[in-house]
């Protein structure tokens, strides 16, 4: 906003003295270029007026002017630093005035040639020349700051996309970030004004390459980092605890770098890096540090946007892989605690999709981890503590988050009761060939060990498979998934595969009277246990074969053994309850198939040794997963 205008402009300002203002900013002079913007923020100033004022800032900034080849001198860059600041500090003032805009943005960008490589010239030779007094540095640093913080207003965008797509700007701006961040001298954090900082610039930046599809060179944006995606993730990390760590936090400037972080992760290997350095954590304690603290009404907004751009990141990246590591790694850090607390926040969060991010975490995605028993006793503590302290009663009973609680809470309640261990328990395992089709106690086969979820009772029967039963190209696709994680993808240990048994067996429970009015021998069960709330569908007579759909090939691959599965188990004549589980998996779900006699399923007592048990697991190459990471911002421009 411009400033109070007092007394009128007239009195105060003759146009004689303008005049001698615009001949001296033109000659260069430092002190009447501030006048100048000052006059430019007044309300009393004319559309004339300003006019030749910012054609006077374009004269300086003439790529004409600048000594290429002399030895650099302070004073060379004093006005062009100045008439950067002026442009930064009072444009977006104007542009707002709809009798002006067109014209001003048409003349910026067609001075943009000019000011661009004034803005390289002055960072090459000033800001990085540490011959120079630091702040003479600082300076030429915080008028291109102030300059390209241009980038934060919407009007601008077909500009600020040149600047997102420019292959030598951008690398400047991500080093300026990183020597605000490793340089204290450079820090930008006055506690005064945002609107001015590194990190304003480079997020406006990410916006506008994710909002207009303007892809980042991404080879030329990682120089300041010698090209190294972690040394990136780690100033990423460094940057927001710096802000997190103040005495005073300005929730705006945290909001701004957990939206960077959250950017940089739609890139794989600094995604990688990012989470191998704690980033989970960093930002699970975000929301802990907010809601921990008050805020005047002026902050609530941005204290409110602080946890819902962790939450959207944290519902995206704690599936990230395989999800069993990262979700470990946020329970662990109370996050489900952090979200409880944030209820006030809602009211003054910016849309319904920031507000639903919470909610999301605790009704669908923390209670289907509970699958696994090594995630299962982290949460079931969580909530244990939780209810220990009261935190839910102060819940708002109509609200989301209360809705996602119960479900979180009474779906680890139930699992807690489950005992995987008791002697009338059996789990087994079958070999994946189905020539063979060997079923045994859990743990006694061998596991591949490419894609580390199929098991063979010998290496005849695994070459077999490899051969012959299409196991090498669904493996090969599995260990593609590998490469391009960076290595990062697990098995499901023994106990989480025996927990499992007794999760899916506990579904089936409570559907009991049902499956026996069917009176069927082969009972056919969909299981969809993804979300937090289980999904059932029977399909005996094969109605709907894939309730749940096939994702990509290695469903396809897996639903051809589930076909063949069925088959086989036709040709027995024992009653057989077969289900085929969903199961969450990180980036893309997994598939258990199993095959239980329906005595077990009813709880009767059996009539003769069983001979129908099979399970089989599959996991998936996670192609279907890859769209939370389709941006721009992951992009190589070639």
């Amino acid at each position: 906003m411009r400033l109070p205008a007092g007394m009128p402009f007239a009195t105060r300002f003759n146009e004689l003295k303008f005049e001698n203002l615009i001949a001296s900013a033109t000659q260069g002079s430092v002190q009447a270029i501030a006048q100048l913007a000052t006059l430019a923020s007044d309300h009393a100033c004319l559309p004339s007026q300003y006019e030749r004022m910012i054609k006077v800032a374009y004269l300086l900034l003439d790529a004409m002017h600048i000594p290429y080849g002399e030895n650099p001198s302070v004073h060379d860059v004093e006005a062009p630093c100045a008439a950067l600041t002026f442009i930064g500090s009072t444009f977006f003032i104007w542009i707002s005035d709809e009798k002006m805009a067109s014209g001003l943005i048409a003349d910026l960008l067609s001075h943009w040639g000019g000011i661009r490589r004034w803005i390289l010239y002055i960072y090459d030779e000033f800001v990085q020349v540490e011959s120079f007094v630091i702040n003479t540095r600082r300076d030429c640093k915080t008028a291109i700051v102030t300059f390209l913080a241009l980038t934060r207003d919407r009007m601008l965008s077909g500009w600020s996309k040149k600047v997102v797509a420019d292959a030598k700007i951008m690398p400047l701006i991500f080093a300026l970030w990183n020597l605000e961040t490793t340089d204290a001298r450079f820090s930008s954090h006055t506690g005064q004004c945002n609107a001015y900082r590194e990190s304003v610039v480079l997020n406006s930046c990410f916006l506008i390459s994710h909002e207009m599809k303007s892809p980042i060179d991404w080879e030329k944006a990682l120089l300041p980092f010698d090209g190294r995606p972690d040394i990136a993730s780690r100033i990423a990390l460094m940057h927001l605890s710096q802000e997190m760590a103040r005495q005073y936090l300005d929730p705006e400037c945290i909001a701004w770098d957990v939206h960077i972080v959250t950017a940089l992760s739609f890139r794989d290997d600094i995604r990688r890096a990012l989470l191998n350095l704690g980033a989970i954590v960093k930002i699970t304690h975000v929301i802990h540090l907010i809601v921990g603290r008050s805020f005047d009404q002026a902050n609530l907004t941005y204290a409110a946007r602080c946890i819902s751009n962790a939450s959207l990141f944290l519902r995206i990246r704690m599936q990230e892989s395989d999800g069993n590591p990262w979700m470990s790694e946020a329970i662990r850090s109370d996050l489900i605690k952090g979200l409880l607390k944030s209820e006030r926040y809602l009211p003054f969060m910016d849309n319904d999709k920031a507000r639903d991010a919470l909610s999301d975490i605790l009704h669908m995605i923390i209670p289907a981890y509970t699958v696994y028993r090594s995630l299962l006793l982290p949460i079931a503590k969580a909530v244990d503590e939780i209810m220990d302290l009261g935190l839910d009663k102060q819940l708002d009973k109509r609200g989301k988050l209360y809705a996602g609680w119960v479900c979180l809470q009474e779906t680890t309640e139930r699992r807690k009761l489950l005992n995987y261990d008791g002697p009338e328990k059996v789990h087994v395992q079958t070999c994946h060939n189905d020539n063979c089709r060997k079923t045994v106690s859990t743990g006694t086969l061998k596991r591949c060990g490419g894609c580390l979820h199929t098991y063979y009772c010998s290496k005849s029967c695994q070459r077999y498979d490899w051969r012959r039963g299409k196991h090498k190209a669904y493996c090969t696709r599995v260990q593609e998934r590998s490469a391009w994680s960076l290595g990062d993808m697990n098995g499901i240990s023994n106990r989480d595969l025996k927990f499992l048994d007794c999760v899916i067996e506990d579904e089936l429970k409570k559907h009991r009277p049902r499956i026996a009015n069917h009176g069927l021998k082969i009972n056919v069960i969909e299981l969809d246990l993804t979300h937090g709330e289980p999904n059932i569908t029977f399909d005996s007579r094969g109605v709907n074969p894939s309730p749940f759909k096939l994702l990509c090939r290695c469903e396809h691959y897996a639903n051809d053994n589930w076909k063949r599965l069925r088959q086989h188990v036709a040709r027995t004549d024992e009653p057989v309850v077969l289900v085929r589980a969903f199961i969450p998996g990180g980036i893309s779900r997994k598939a258990v198939l199993r095959a239980i006699p329906l005595f077990q399923v009813l709880g009767r007592p059996p009539v003769r040794q069983s001979r129908v048990y099979a399970t089989y697991v599959y996991t998936c190459c996670g192609r279907p997963g890859q769209e939370a990471n389709i941006s721009p911002l992951r992009n190589f421009v070639s």
